[in-house]
């Protein structure tokens, strides 16, 4: 740094590291953020099978959807298996366990 200011190579050097916070460690960030809202969805639908296991053995109800941060599970119990269909960023999924 000299007396007037700022000197060009220490200006480089802060636009370098911008540079590569903006390039590398934010879509870094934002590509972990929607892995863990993924698995997030995915622990959700597991836990509405669980419950669909439970209303299905109490009551013998086949059908149903459960509501969870203005996301729709609807699930369904066929003699196999129990279904949850969910949206999530990627499109629709199905998550399904053996009965």
């Amino acid at each position: 740094m000299n007396e007037k200011g700022q000197s060009w190579p220490e200006a480089m050097l802060s636009l370098a590291i911008i540079m590569v916070i903006f390039s590398s460690l934010l879509p870094m960030a934002m590509k972990l953020t929607t892995s863990v809202v993924a698995k997030k969805h995915a622990m959700i639908a597991a836990q509405t099978s669980y419950q669909a296991a439970i209303y299905y053995r109490a009551s013998g109800q086949t059908t149903g959807v459960r509501t969870h941060e203005d996301l729709d599970y609807h699930w369904t119990v066929n003699e196999e298996e129990i279904c949850v269909l969910y949206e999530n960023l990627r499109g629709a999924s199905n998550h399904c366990v053996s009965v």
